[in-house]
């Protein structure tokens, strides 16, 4: 019982990881809010390698995952997302010279933590 509690809580400080590393960026100072919101993006973008990604590998990703043929309001479940996260990733990785790779794993964990934390209804409800 006390195992699983600790795993949880843990689990949970590693879905709000980046929202706390943005608190201590102090972008909340930020009088305006189009800077704030820009400055906490591009805060996410660097911090999960996104900078590093152009468009074409995301369209690589999504034709191989079969996101071309999905409906517009169809969900996509997070086990999906982690294999398209990882695709995306995985051919960045091979793209880059071998001085810049990119630890993968850990640019895959924050921005699936980050996306569900932001995203996920479910979690948000049951969390207020």
């Amino acid at each position: 019982m006390i195992e699983e509690g600790s795993r949880r809580s843990k689990v949970a400080v590693e879905k709000r990881q980046l929202f706390m590393e943005m608190r201590a960026q102090n972008f909340d100072v930020i009088r305006l809010s189009t800077y704030r919101t820009a400055c906490k993006l591009r805060f996410v973008q660097k911090r999960c390698n996104l900078h590093l990604v152009d468009v074409w590998n995301v369209i690589e990703a999504f034709r191989d995952n079969g996101l071309n043929a999905l409906e517009h309001h169809a969900e996509v479940n997070v086990s999906r997302l982690e294999t398209i996260l990882s695709s995306i990733y995985y051919q960045l990785n091979k793209r880059l010279p071998t001085t810049h790779q990119i630890n993968v794993e850990q640019s895959i964990g924050l921005l699936l933590n980050f996306m569900v934390a932001t995203y996920d209804r479910r979690h948000l409800a049951a969390g207020s």
